[in-house]
């Protein structure tokens, strides 16, 4: 690595540990202070769960910092001359933004980790260090299914004399897909199943389940009998709020995890685009980060320091980051209702960030150089 490269990591790394800094600071006061406001959890649950949502946290402050990080370096850069110094050498335009961008890779690097792995392993300890405490806390909310369903990409519980397993859940229309119950008798052997495609909530703890197939005298030594329903109605101890917590942990699963959960559920003709843009979320944070770095980056084509302005830095990181991420999440959540097409709705912003910077690149040939 030569000796202006080195300089230019330096100050980059610099200012973006600097501005993660201060920024997780903010965060940090700002969340606790939420947390001390509330009148039903203590203050070491408050901590707990701020250190349990701490990852998340960062995964929205690193995009940030790849953008005041270029910034920042670069103006620092401006006002030693030593930018103009680092041109006048012989060091081209497009060098020192393929510098950037290798700084910028490996803290999309460092994003996506945080993302896609760290996040959810410290998910997977709430409910221990927060127990019921966590239903309090409005950022724990949940989505998706718990993480030991990835084996047959279904939900097993079991509750009072009977085992029951189903793919999906609908809050909206009160629906389990693809359910299967297993009743025992008092000796603990299996007396009864009931497959159905679709468990629709009726009332309290009544069901209806549509099309079903019911399997009865499975513990006696004879062939069962086997009755197709149009309709039946069963009787289990879930509600409706029950499977809404059951389905509450899909953030706990790591990438990998993830996209072979949704593979389970594609394959069984469910909607998924709730699922999808979660796990897109990871790939275009990433993306981001490296975007944001040489948006921010495209200010070395002008490296004389009087037009240099601290305050239109600010104003500059300030106005690009709100836009960013209010078009960003309004667009996912047009995704996850399914109004947008998730990769359209993830990636969209990305792409058009993208193809502003190659028309700036391609209208400055100096890049060539």
């Amino acid at each position: 690595m030569t000796t202006i490269k080195r300089l230019i990591f330096k100050e980059w790394f610099k200012a973006f540990f600097a501005s993660v800094i201060v920024l997780a600071t903010l965060v940090t006061v700002a969340d606790l202070i939420s947390g001390f406001l509330r009148g039903s959890v203590t203050a070491t649950q408050v901590i707990l769960n701020h250190i349990v949502e701490y990852p998340a946290y960062l995964a929205q402050i690193f995009p940030v910092g790849c953008l005041i990080a270029s910034l920042f370096s670069i103006n620092k850069l401006k006002n030693r001359n030593e930018l103009t110094a680092i041109f006048a050498s012989g060091f081209t335009r497009k060098k020192f933004i393929f510098t950037i961008f290798q700084a910028s890779l490996i803290i999309a690097i460092l994003q996506f980790t945080t993302s896609a792995y760290i996040q959810p392993y410290f998910k997977q300890y709430r409910h221990q260090l927060l127990g019921d405490a966590q239903e309090r806390f409005s950022n724990l909310e949940g989505q998706g299914l718990k993480a030991s369903t990835i084996g047959t990409g279904k939900v097993w519980f079991k509750s009072g004399d009977y085992f029951a397993s189903f793919a999906q859940y609908d809050r909206n229309t009160k629906t389990l897909y693809d359910a299967t119950f297993y009743f025992l008798d008092t000796n603990e052997k299996l007396k009864q199943k009931i497959v159905t495609p679709m468990l629709i909530h009726g009332e309290h703890h009544k069901w209806e389940a549509i099309n079903a197939t019911s399997f009865e005298d499975l513990s006696q030594l004879q062939f069962p009998k086997i009755t197709h329903h149009d309709s039946l109605f069963i009787t289990i101890n879930e509600t409706p709020n029950d499977f809404i917590q059951l389905e509450s942990d899909i953030t706990t699963l790591g990438a990998v995890q993830l996209w072979r959960y949704i593979r389970q559920l594609q394959r069984a003709g469910l909607n998924v685009s709730e699922y999808l843009i979660l796990f897109l979320g990871h790939f275009s944070t990433t993306i981001i980060c490296i975007i944001f770095a040489l948006v921010a980056g495209t200010t070395a084509f002008n490296p004389n320091r009087r037009n240099s302005s601290f305050g239109k830095s600010l104003g500059f990181v300030f106005l690009f980051t709100l836009f960013y991420w209010l078009v960003f999440s309004y667009l996912s959540e047009l995704g996850r209702s399914g109004q947008l097409d998730p990769y359209i709705a993830s990636f969209s912003v990305p792409l058009l960030f993208s193809f502003i910077l190659l028309l700036f690149f391609f209208h400055h040939r100096k890049l060539r150089g």
